[in-house]
């Protein structure tokens, strides 16, 4: 009899370790210890074409006498991200209808994205000035949308964030016996890691370092009085959301993404070895 397929107890380093370093509106930053790029790396990419929401995919335009042709104006109006509620990620086959009428009768007149009105207060536009079209005096829209959850490999209207990095955690070392103290690393560095406080160069805020080593470079001293490395295994993850989800929900929804995959790997790969369950 075959024997039971046993997993490792863990792929990752038992020592993980996870700070918050920033959730404020749409951002949330991250520094993780005892990871694998790999993990970090997965987590990154699932944000970006994975984690589901809320966007228009069908426009069924009824009437339409503006000098937008209805193409441009299905496009526009697919477009416009909606804000949805975090619960609607538990219902897959959700479906929600916006509509949007509007005529200009004695004035010309802005159509805008809040114009559009959704059948669930769940799914809102979520800038509610964005400018659709102009409608001249006597022009008229009527159109009638419909908002489904899609992931960003399919559209990237889909897409739940506008940027999702990590970096290596950056460690930055100054000679303080060898420093001249001339100033030219400070100078260079685009994200003024560095200062003078009194008679010594200080690191000030090394989550900022990109690692691009200008500072090194810049240093008239053979070897550089500065050193500029990483920490092997911590990363500082960025996520910034377009706002339709928060950041935090995103990274949670994406962690669970990531099991549901290697439970069913588990399952696939027990099955195909008949191992037992």
């Amino acid at each position: 009899m075959a024997k039971a397929f046993m997993p490792p107890a863990c792929v990752l380093p038992k020592a993980m370790e996870v700070e918050v370093l920033e959730l404020e509106g749409d951002v949330l930053r991250l520094l993780v210890r005892g990871a694998d790029v790999s993990f970090v790396n997965a987590l990154r990419r699932i944000m970006i074409a994975e984690v589901p929401c809320m966007a228009i995919e069908e426009v069924g335009i009824v009437e339409n006498s503006s000098v937008l042709e209805d193409e441009v104006l299905a496009h526009r109006i697919g477009l416009i991200p909606l804000k949805m509620s975090p619960a609607l990620l538990e219902e897959p086959d959700k479906v929600v209808r916006l509509e949007l009428s509007a005529e200009a009768e004695e004035e010309t007149i802005t159509v805008y994205s809040g114009d559009l009105k959704s059948d669930s207060p769940d799914v809102v536009p979520l800038y509610p000035n964005m400018p659709i079209v102009k409608l001249a005096p006597g022009q008229r829209i009527y159109l009638i949308a419909t908002a489904r959850l899609g992931k960003g490999s399919q559209h990237a209207r889909w897409q739940p964030v506008s940027a999702a990095t990590h970096k290596y955690l950056p460690v930055v070392r100054v000679d303080v016996a060898r420093c001249n103290l001339c100033g030219r690393c400070m100078e260079v560095c685009p994200r003024k890691v560095l200062d003078r406080t009194g008679n010594a160069m200080k690191v000030r805020n090394v989550m900022a370092c990109t690692l691009c080593r200008d500072c090194a470079d810049a240093c008239p001293l053979k070897p550089p009085a500065i050193d500029v490395s990483w920490e092997e295994g911590s990363f500082i993850m960025y996520v910034e959301s377009t706002g339709v989800l928060p950041p935090d929900v995103i990274m949670a929804e994406a962690i669970r993404v990531l099991g549901r995959k290697l439970d069913e790997f588990e399952v696939k790969l027990r099955g195909a070895l008949g191992l037992e369950a």
